[in-house]
């Protein structure tokens, strides 16, 4: 389903020649730029370029290496970017459908006049100013009946909204998948620090048991030495 989705993406970025990208970078990581441009046979150039618009609408992300067979050039390589591909997409649907409801809102509210003979058409506020008579070609012009358009309009908005209830139904997925992998994420570094400050703890307290035993009061030879030769005077 989101592959779908994506070439409906990338195909309303880059027209039909830039949909196979969709299906190089879905599902991998770090994908070369060179392999990309021979699938695509196309130049390095245009192929980045292509990849630099998908960019700007950060839809994809690079990070790029050193190439010391290609004289030291840099190679990129990209990766999708799967929730802001799908936002940006819902984005875009949303606005068809604001734009459609618009268009419908005014064949609603506006009346309509056209010409039968050379199919001008205005609203009715332009017509009166003409006497009701086209400004093209001089005939009277009659009422229109919008509804057949605004029937195609609600089919279209019903058409966009099913879409967007793809895109929601994937972007939640993605979203939890991501939060999940943040969690985990947040779990091993939590798990890394408690370890180091175990460790630290347990440096710490060899530390601390050196130092006692490195305080242990020492035999004093020479209070010794003085004791043994008091004795021996005593005697004699």
């Amino acid at each position: 389903m989101y592959a779908n989705l994506l070439k409906e993406i990338v195909g309303s970025i880059l027209g039909p020649q830039g949909v196979p990208i969709a299906d190089m970078l879905y599902g991998k990581k770090n994908v070369n730029e060179f392999l990309i441009a021979k699938k695509l046979k196309l130049t390095i150039n245009q192929t980045r370029n292509m990849l630099y618009r998908l960019a700007d609408e950060s839809l994809v992300s690079f990070i790029r290496k050193k190439d010391a067979k290609k004289g030291g050039w840099y190679t990129y390589f990209w990766t999708l970017n799967l929730e802001k591909s799908l936002s940006k997409f819902k984005e875009s649907l949303e606005k068809e459908v604001n734009h459609l409801l618009s268009v419908r809102a005014d064949k609603v509210k506006i009346r309509y006049f056209k010409c039968d003979a050379c199919e001008h058409e205005t609203t009715e506020e332009s017509a009166l100013l003409n006497d009701y008579l086209c400004s093209e070609c001089g005939e009277l012009m009659q009422p229109k009946d919008t509804t057949y358009e605004i029937e195609e309009i609600d089919a279209k908005v019903a058409k966009v909204r099913q879409v967007l209830e793809k895109v929601d139904f994937e972007l939640n997925k993605v979203q939890v998948a991501e939060e999940k992998k943040k969690m985990r994420k947040f779990k091993a570094e939590l798990k890394k620090k408690q370890l180091e400050r175990a460790e630290k703890r347990r440096l710490r307290q060899k530390e601390m048991e050196k130092l006692k035993k490195g305080k242990k009061p020492k035999k004093d030879v020479k209070k010794k030495a003085t004791k043994k030769a008091t004795k021996k005077a005593k005697k004699k």
